[in-house]
């Protein structure tokens, strides 16, 4: 049996692309409602063990997960995406071009994402201001995150905030508030200074554009992934 054979017998709900890498312990096109769709996944990707997908979401080219990720319905994501370790999209969450969420992440529903956007380990966000005390009306919201926006480490983004574009996050901190474009915010609060002249750059793209990733099945030479050469020696 093809390795496209497989694939189409072991996710009868699922429209996966050519080259895309499925191993084993995946789920793709889960069967949430009697009426849901399928899934939909680009090609030339890779879903790690433990991914588990939804229908009802469409995925683009060279998508990658790494092991154990949730993506519940409604998620729509562009090209070049990753979602990595333990991190959890929770549906209705649209993510452009080249997004990159790092390990132990938690995106709530109603979240948006524009193009080439970096988010750190750890990074919380939020759709509800007062939950279990005040309605969300008309509707929980979660942030809305504008292109090339770097968002570093351990940061919490609060429920409905905007995030303007090439905007850095410092690591740690406690976003409350509007951040205007091209800002940089730290602490807990978030204090918003105007973006430092070396930070004022396009976002590097080789960051999030990836074909594959370190630890892909297809790295040519996993001679270069090696210890830094000042490490002292620890054999």
């Amino acid at each position: 049996m093809s390795e496209s054979e497989r694939i189409e017998q072991e996710f009868p709900f699922a429209e996966i692309g050519e080259g895309t890498i499925v191993e084993p312990d995946v789920i793709v096109g889960f069967q949430y409602h009697a009426d849901c769709g399928t899934a939909r996944v680009g090609r030339n990707g890779i879903l790690r063990r433990g991914t588990l997908i939804y229908g009802d979401v469409e995925l683009g080219d060279y998508f990658q997960t790494g092991h154990n990720t949730v993506i519940r319905a409604k998620v729509r994501a562009g090209d070049y995406c990753t979602l990595c370790n333990q991190s959890t999209l929770e549906g209705v969450v649209r993510m452009g071009t080249g997004v990159r969420i790092m390990s132990h992440v938690y995106v709530p529903t109603r979240t948006w994402f524009g193009d080439h956007v970096f988010v750190g380990p750890g990074v919380n966000f939020l759709n509800s201001r007062y939950p279990g005390r005040l309605p969300d009306l008309p509707t929980p919201r979660g942030a809305t995150v504008e292109d090339e926006v770097m968002i570093g480490g351990g940061v919490t983004v609060m429920a409905g905030i905007t995030i303007g574009r090439r905007s850095f996050i410092a690591a740690g901190a406690v976003v409350t508030c509007d951040i205007p474009p091209e800002s940089f915010v730290r602490g807990c609060p978030g204090r918003i200074e105007p973006l430092p002249e070396k930070l004022d750059v396009k976002m590097e793209r080789s960051l999030a554009i990836q074909s594959l990733d370190l630890w892909h099945p297809g790295m040519p030479d996993l001679g270069a992934v090696d210890w830094p050469p000042d490490w002292p020696e620890v054999w």
